[in-house]
């Protein structure tokens, strides 16, 4: 069993290496990667596992956001390449099996397409954290709310509170991949199969200065997407409106429930928890991997 994750990147320097060896030590066999037009160090880290022989990637400098069309491609090529499954993933999301499971062995159950639930971290409540670390991070969202009906009624404050959509892995049957990475297009599933004991931990809003950048690259790509469909990236577009208005650090206050954090805790909504050590400890577990796999 081939089992490859699809990877688009933009400027993902503080967690990619973590990403990348979290995937490899959890049983990814290989890794494609779009990186789009990146400027700090994400490439510097694709060279390196691209050097070791864990990843490819091409460079997409276009900065229209066309997501669906770039991962639907790395997937056709990676189907043609002998993938027997596929994970579509961002940088700030991590797959992880549960406890005495494996990611082959869950994803072997998928039949055509299975979907993953998504746990959403709060990002640390301070402006003031430069440095990506995974001890900052201690709430997750155990009770999402309810999307509303009307994309008018949503508030890109309670982003990370919204019920998210969970994510496909797909078989090698499938390669049209929609935005998001949320389902397959042109395929009507009756019925989704959840995986339940896998899980992707989400790390959407790190620090501040990170936040920033990804308002100003994400808000400024969807503008020039060609869909121009509202729904699309909404919130980043609400985001990027609030950039230019000087009001993303109110936001990013909001985001981290800085002033409802208890209230939200006692109603069960927010909960605090630890970024699993498999996780954290990705990039020093990683050697160890290797080692492993020489032997055997």
């Amino acid at each position: 069993m081939k089992l490859v994750m699809t990877l688009l990147v933009r400027d993902e320097e503080d967690i990619l290496e973590a990403n990348i060896c979290h995937h490899l030590n959890q049983g990814v066999d290989w890794i494609r990667v779009t990186d789009n037009g990146s400027v700090d160090g994400t490439v510097e880290i694709l060279e390196k596992y691209k050097r070791m022989k864990y990843l490819d990637y091409t460079i997409e400098s276009k900065h229209t956001y066309e997501q669906d069309k770039w991962v639907s491609r790395m997937a056709k090529l990676e189907i043609e390449n002998g993938a027997d499954y596929l994970i579509h993933s961002d940088a700030d999301e991590l797959w992880t099996a549960g406890r005495d499971a494996s990611l082959k062995t869950l994803i072997g159950q998928v039949d055509s397409v299975g979907y993953v639930n998504v746990i959403n971290y709060l990002p640390p409540p301070t402006k003031t954290i430069l440095d990506f670390n995974f001890d900052n991070f201690k709430y997750i969202v155990s009770c999402p709310l309810k999307y509303p009906d009307s994309l008018y009624d949503m508030k890109s404050s309670k982003f990370l509170l919204y019920e998210y959509s969970p994510k496909v892995v797909t078989s090698n049957k499938f390669c049209k991949i929609s935005y998001g990475n949320h389902f397959v297009k042109d395929v009507e599933m009756s019925e989704k199969q959840i995986l339940r004991n896998l899980f992707i931990h989400h790390f959407p809003i790190r620090s501040y200065a990170h936040f920033e950048k990804k308002v100003i690259n994400g808000g400024s790509s969807y503008e020039k997407n060609p869909l121009g469909d509202p729904n699309i990236g909404w919130h980043w577009k609400a985001w990027y409106v609030l950039y230019k208005k000087g009001e993303l650090k109110k936001e990013y206050d909001r985001l981290c429930l800085k002033t409802n954090l208890l209230k939200l805790v006692d109603s069960g909504v927010v909960r605090e928890s630890r970024v699993p050590r498999i996780i954290k400890y990705s990039t020093k577990i990683f050697p160890l991997t290797r080692l492993k796999k020489f032997f055997l």
